[in-house]
C-alpha cells in the first residue's frame, strides 16, 4: 500500500506498527498470542500477500495466561503462521509444534531456495536430549512452507534438521540460539559454492557453524522426495523416529579471545569462561554482498565477511565480546566444501573491560543484573561511496560498512567495518575500540524519570534486544518499552 511497517514481538503480542513517518509512527494491528511468549519475527511475501512467522516460546511460566507451564503442550512452544496482509486484523494461518524440541523455538530466519520460501527454527537443547540415538538436540528446524498443496491455505511442512558435529566441539554450553541464511553472494561460477545456500549459526561454546541447505528436500526439484520426507516428519511430530534429512556442517570456527593467555580459547571447557563473554556465540550474521578490501591490505578480489556476537549473563570484566571473521577461504575434502575462517578483529564497548554486572562482579555483585550490558542481535550495511553526495567516511575504497549492534541496557552502538580491517593485531584494543565506534545510542526519558515497561518487566529499560538498518534509519526492539527509531546525526 505504499507505506512502510514494522513488526515488533512484544512477549504475548506481535504489533504491527506503521513507521512511514518515523516521527510519528503508529500501532495499526496486534496479534495476541496469550498462551506463551514471542520473542522473534520474520516476515515474507507470497503471491501478493503478506505473511510473518513468530515463534512461541516459554521462557517464563509465570508470565503465560493462562498459567499452563507446561513446556510439551504445543499451544505454547510452536511456530506459527500470521496472515498480516490486512493490517488491522492479522489472523492466523498454521502452526507446527516439534515434539523434537519441547521446550519450543527461540529464532527464526525465513529464505527462498529455487522460489519457495523456508522458515529455519532455532530450538534451545533439553534434558532429554540424547545425542546417541540421533536426537538433534537444540538443532535447527527446516520447514518449507507450502503455498500449493492447500489451496488459499498455507501450511508449514517440516522436512529436516541441521546439528552441530558434536565431535568437533570442545564440549561446554552447546546450543543454537540464533542463525541467518544467505545465498553465496560471489559472482564467480567457478566457485563450488557459486549459488549455494548456507545456515550460519550461533552456537555457543560451539562457536559459528555452517551448515549447506542447498540440496533441502524440495517439491520442484524432487517431489517424491519431498512428499516422502514431509510425510514421514509429520508422522513422526518432526522426531527422528521418522525425520531423519540432516543438512551437512560445512564450516565452524570456535578461536575465541584468549584473555588468561593461557594458549586456549577463553570458554567454560578451557578456562576463564567470565559468564561468557569471549565463547557465547549468540548471533552470527554474514554480510549480504563481498567487499573488495585491496586498499586495506587484503588480496585483491572479493572477500566475505560474517559478524559474530555473544551474549554474556554477568562478568567480573567486561561486557562481551562481538568478533568479525573473513569466511572467503575454503577447501575441498572428499569433494565438499570446507569454508576456513578467519578472524579479523574483535570489538566490545570501549573501556568495557573495566566494568563488570550481574551476580559474578566483584565490585557490587547483583543477580538481577544479568545480561545487563551483553550483546544481543545486529544488522549489517554496506555503502557504496566515492559519488558525488556519497563520500568515503572511513579508509577509503569505494564503500563503507557498518555494524549496528543492539546491548540490553547498554544501548545501541555502531561499528566501522574498515577501522577493525585495517588495525594490526598489535594495536592496543581499547584504541581500537574507540576507535571503531561510529556512535552510540542509548534511550532514555526524561532525567531522572524512568521509561515505563509495557511488554516484559526485566526490571531494565530499556532492555534492548535488535537493531535493524533500513533506508537510512534504525529501528531497535526494546522488549520492555517497545520500538525506537534512531539516525545518525
Amino acid at each position: 500500500d505504499g507505506r512502510r511497517y514494522a513488526y515488533l514481538a512484544g512477549w504475548k503480542e506481535m504489533h504491527i506498527v506503521d513507521v512511514t513517518d518515523p516521527s510519528n509512527t503508529e500501532v495499526t494491528g496486534v496479534y495476541i498470542d496469550p498462551n506463551t511468549q514471542v520473542l522473534d519475527v520474520k516476515y515474507l511475501q507470497y503471491n501478493g500477500r503478506e505473511y510473518i512467522i513468530v515463534q512461541n516460546q516459554l521462557i517464563d511460566a509465570g508470565n503465560a495466561e493462562p498459567n499452563v507451564g507446561e513446556w510439551e503442550d504445543p499451544a505454547q512452544v510452536t511456530v506459527t503462521l500470521v496472515d498480516v496482509t490486512n493490517k488491522a486484523d492479522p489472523s492466523w494461518v498454521d502452526s507446527w509444534y516439534d515434539a523434537d524440541h519441547p521446550s519450543g523455538p527461540h529464532n527464526l530466519y525465513t529464505h527462498m531456495i529455487d522460489n519457495e520460501w523456508y522458515i529455519f527454527v532455532a530450538n534451545p537443547d533439553y534434558e532429554e536430549c540424547d545425542v546417541g540415538q540421533g536426537d538433534a538436540c537444540g538443532g535447527i528446524t527446516i520447514a518449507h512452507i507450502n503455498f500449493a498443496g492447500y489451496g488459499d491455505l498455507p501450511r508449514i511442512v517440516k522436512v529436516g534438521e541441521a546439528e552441530v558435529s558434536w565431535e568437533t566441539t570442545r564440549g561446554g554450553w552447546i546450543y543454537i540460539h540464533d542463525m541467518t541464511v544467505q545465498t553465496w553472494p560471489g559472482t564467480d561460477q567457478n566457485d563450488p559454492r557459486y549459488g549455494k545456500t548456507y545456515v550460519y549459526g550461533a552456537y555457543w561454546e560451539a562457536g559459528l557453524r555452517i551448515f549447506d541447505v542447498s540440496d533441502v528436500p524440495h517439491p520442484q526439484n524432487d517431489l517424491a522426495e519431498y512428499l516422502a520426507i514431509a510425510a514421514a516428519c509429520r508422522g513422526s511430530w518432526g522426531t527422528q523416529a521418522g525425520c531423519n534429512w540432516r543438512a551437512p556442517e560445512v564450516g565452524l570456527w570456535m578461536d575465541f579471545i584468549d584473555f588468561d593467555g593461557d594458549g586456549q580459547p577463553d570458554s567454560g571447557t578451557t578456562g576463564n569462561e567470565n559468564g561468557g563473554r569471549a565463547s557465547y556465540i549468540h548471533y552470527a550474521e554474514p554480510f549480504d554482498s563481498m567487499l573488495d578490501a585491496s586498499h586495506l591490505g587484503y588480496p585483491a578480489g572479493p572477500r566475505h565477511l560474517t559478524f559474530l556476537a555473544t551474549e554474556v549473563l554477568s562478568t567480573t570484566h567486561g561486557s562481551g565480546m562481538a568478533y568479525l571473521l573473513d569466511t572467503t577461504d575454503y577447501e575441498l575434502l572428499n569433494g565438499q566444501v570446507r569454508f576456513k575462517p578467519v578472524l579479523i578483529n574483535d570489538w566490545e564497548i570501549p573501556f568495557g573491560e573495566d566494568h563488570c554486572y550481574g551476580a559474578d562482579c566483584h565490585t557490587d555483585p547483583d543477580a538481577e543484573e544479568w545480561l545487563l550490558f551483553s550483546p544481543h542481535n545486529a544488522d549489517t550495511a554496506i555503502f557504496e561511496t566515492g559519488s558525488s553526495g556519497r563520500p568515503d567516511t572511513s579508509h577509503g575504497g569505494n564503500w563503507d560498512a557498518r555494524i549496528y549492534l543492539s546491548h540490553y541496557h547498554a544501548g545501541l552502538w555502531i561499528i566501522d567495518v574498515e577501522t577493525l580491517m585495517a588495525a594490526d593485531s598489535t594495536m592496543n584494543r581499547t584504541v581500537l575500540y574507540r576507535d571503531a565506534t561510529v556512535g552510540y545510542h542509548l534511550p532514555h526519558g526524561q532525567d531522572g524519570v524512568p521509561l515505563d515497561s509495557s511488554y516484559y518487566d526485566f526490571g531494565w529499560v530499556p532492555f534492548l534486544w535488535a537493531a535493524e538498518y533500513h533506508d537510512g534509519f534504525v529501528y531497535l526492539s526494546c522488549i520492555t518499552s517497545g520500538l525506537y527509531i534512531v539516525q545518525l546525526d
